[in-house]
């Protein structure tokens, strides 16, 4: 009887660890999403995949209209670096690191720009670009 306690104690013990192993794991981990957009006074309003984000997009920019021009996404082991490709011949260079208290620290390199951000899982961080057409180029960053 003894025995079998210990043996279903030390099976207890390796799936509590394995379930803690996998845990830190994914917390090791992020996903950055990066989404490309123009931004223009053109009347257009906003792009259905964008509402979620008009709130910050308006709140950050004097634009009235907000076209998505592409997206991509990548998985970053934490530290670590990744390349996305957003379209129109876009891609932005990322290294991220983990700021502690859920946050990330995010260092993004796009169309000549380079800043770091503290960042909330989940929270966009809006980067203002480069002039196209009458409007701007605009990179919203997502890391979950």
């Amino acid at each position: 009887m003894k025995r079998i306690s210990q043996t279903l104690l030390l099976v207890a013990t390796l799936f509590l660890a394995a379930g803690i192993a996998t845990d830190s794991h994914a917390a090791d981990d992020a996903r950055i999403q990066a989404t490309l957009i123009l931004g223009t006074n053109d009347g257009g309003g906003v792009d259905s995949q964008l509402k979620r984000y008009e709130k910050n997009l308006k709140r950050v920019l004097r634009f009235d209209t907000f076209r998505q021009k592409g997206s991509g996404s990548a998985s970053v082991s934490l530290p670590g670096k990744a390349s996305i490709n957003v379209g129109q011949g876009q891609s932005v260079s990322i290294e991220a690191s983990d700021a502690g208290g859920g946050k990330l620290r995010i260092a993004a390199r796009w169309a000549q720009i380079s800043t770091t951000v503290v960042t909330p899982r989940g929270q966009p961080t809006v980067l203002v670009g480069p002039a196209s057409g009458s409007g701007k180029l605009i990179l919203l960053l997502v890391a979950n």
